[in-house]
């Protein structure tokens, strides 16, 4: 059929849908032709701040990259053909510096500047140094460090310690432990030429002191260090008695509960004794003097008198008791109903050992038989909670936490080939069939003329067969 009679003999809205869906299947084989040439974009950086996408992007410019800002300015996409290699060049020209300026400073050094100047730039360069080391460990976001360096004066008096302070903001669901505070604090002190370890002060970002001020440090996190000592022991005790369940009861169901109180106070004894000496236990002799007199008395008697010193030997003893001494020690351990009595005994006596349960100190152990189903079951994994595992961190060199990533779908080349083809004839199919010629019904002139005509050829008898077949068809 002559496409251009077919499309006079459609309908309007015939005519409508397969112009419609002509112009669809042409945009859309379109927009797959330029998806498929377009240059595949790959992320860069991301999850940066705004100096740092700012810093990134200038240079850029500079080297006539194409690039593209997304995530509200937080990352940059390049074409993935050239994405590491534009990576590489930006971190050997040390960007992004995460807003941190270290002994860069002095590159371009001007001999003309004052000694004022540059001690105030030697201290900037210090700081922006610290801060990237700071920055670069497991967990934190960013930091920020301020230093006071005292110099020295023309008098000895004159000298004061120099002091440091360390703002440090982690990651979301990251917290710094005690060792890293402590190990934030030795870094600065060993930095600064001058400055001692009691004298650096560590803030997190809710301007919560953690360690350092004017106790030195201690007071700032003293219970937190008796919580993790006492968590510590309760975790140790615990997995001793869960590693001795498992075994003993074959991984049946039973829970164990520990409590302990510790003594941190530092005490020092000192006692002192004599030492018995001498064969009568008097000591030994030291001084013996004699006084005797000549001149006798009224009854013609002469005087004497004698007078012994003697020395006693000390026993000195000095104790001093550490702190973090176990006070007190409570085991609760609930275990399944079927057991019996003697069962139950030599249990407590296995735990009791284990624990190292001691009553004359005030310790207290209780096992208890409860229905299985009141029994919440405590596996020997329970073991991995003892010592908590640091979470993976991501390489100290990107300096800002999953800077370096990758969004480019993986596909195989003839993919998106095949899913425009099946796009296109899927389309094409239901255009073609909306587009189909419908039945038109005729007007009621039309019909008379047909009536007119079927009568002729039925007087004449010469009506071919085809056409009998739509007379029997008409109403």
């Amino acid at each position: 059929m002559n496409p251009k009679s077919y499309f006079v003999s459609l309908s309007p809205a015939a005519r409508v849908s397969l112009i419609v869906g002509v112009l669809a299947i042409v945009a859309l084989t379109a927009g797959m032709l330029w998806w498929l040439m377009a240059p595949r974009q790959q992320l860069l950086f991301g999850k940066l701040r705004e100096a740092d996408t700012a810093e990134i992007v200038q240079s850029l410019n500079e080297w006539k990259i194409p690039h593209q800002i997304i995530d509200g300015g937080t990352g940059i996409t390049v074409a993935a053909d050239s994405v590491y290699e534009t990576r590489m060049r930006l971190l050997s020209a040390g960007v992004p510096r995460g807003g941190h300026v270290g002994f860069e400073l002095f590159d371009d050094a001007d001999f003309g500047v004052t000694e004022f100047a540059q001690r105030v730039n030697y201290q900037r360069a210090l700081q922006g140094e610290i801060e990237r080391t700071v920055a670069s460990l497991p967990g934190v976001q960013t930091a920020r460090v301020h230093l006071t360096i005292r110099r020295p004066g023309m008098f000895v008096g004159d000298r004061e310690s120099s002091k440091a302070s360390v703002a440090v903001a982690m990651n979301p669901g990251e917290t710094l432990a005690r060792p890293q505070v402590q190990g934030i604090r030795s870094l600065v002190a060993s930095a600064v030429e001058g400055l001692a370890v009691a004298d650096v002060s560590v803030l997190d970002s809710n301007g919560t002191l953690l360690a350092g001020g004017a106790d030195g440090g201690r007071g700032a996190i003293a219970l937190d260090e008796r919580s993790d000592e006492e968590a510590r022991l309760e975790d140790r005790i615990r997995l001793r008695v869960v590693e001795l369940l498992g075994q003993v009861l074959n991984n049946e169901e039973f829970k164990v509960s520990v409590d302990a109180s510790l003594n941190f106070d530092a005490v020092r004894e000192v006692s002192e004794r004599p030492i018995a000496q001498g064969d009568d236990g008097n000591g030994l002799l030291a001084r013996k003097r004699v006084n005797s007199s000549q001149a006798p008395d009224a009854a013609g008697r002469s005087q004497s008198q004698e007078e012994s010193e003697y020395v006693h030997g000390m026993s000195r003893e000095e104790i001093s008791r550490a702190p973090g001494r176990v006070e007190r020690l409570s085991v609760a351990v609930i275990l399944p109903q079927h057991l019996d009595e003697q069962e139950v005994a030599r249990i407590h006596s296995l735990i009791s050992a284990a624990a190292g349960i001691d009553t004359n100190r005030g310790d207290r152990l209780e096992v208890s038989r409860l229905p299985s189903g009141k029994v919440r079951a405590t596996p020997p994994a329970v073991a991995a909670l003892t010592t908590p595992q640091p979470a993976d961190r991501v390489s100290p060199a990107t300096q800002h936490g999953n800077l370096i990533a990758n969004r480019s779908l993986q596909l195989q080349p003839w993919m998106p080939w095949a899913l425009a083809g099946a796009v296109g004839l899927l389309l094409g199919a239901i255009f073609a069939f909306a587009a189909q010629r419908k039945p038109r019904k005729l007007s009621a002139e039309e019909r008379e003329a047909v009536l007119a005509k079927l009568r002729g050829w039925l007087s004449e008898g010469q009506m071919p067969v085809e056409h009998r077949i739509v007379a029997s068809k008409t109403p």
